[in-house]
């Protein structure tokens, strides 16, 4: 059963729609903020468009380095990915302050 799970991402406050437990989405939420952090903090990267798919291109190239990852589980997280993406694009229409 789907339900809506709050998540805050670069100051962002999302709604995601899911069939994963919260704590899951939460762990994948604090673990993306984790990462856009270190990103933002080195300086080089201020667009957060632009760190937010950094970050979606990491993600992306850890999976496709794990032969031993099932396809059924593959498609789960590319799917996951496709959403992240999607948020990443809205917070291209959202002007951060």
């Amino acid at each position: 059963m789907s339900q809506s799970i709050e998540v805050i991402l670069a100051g962002i406050t999302l709604n995601i729609n899911t069939d994963d437990k919260p704590e899951h989405v939460r762990a994948a939420a604090q673990m993306v903020q984790e990462q856009f952090d270190e990103l933002k903090s080195s300086g080089a990267i201020i667009n957060t468009n632009k760190i937010m798919a950094l970050i979606a291109l990491n993600l992306a190239d850890e999976l496709l380095n794990k032969s031993s990852t099932n396809p059924e589980v593959m498609q789960h997280i590319i799917s996951s990915l496709d959403q992240v993406i999607a948020q990443a694009e809205g917070l291209a229409n959202v002007s951060l302050r």
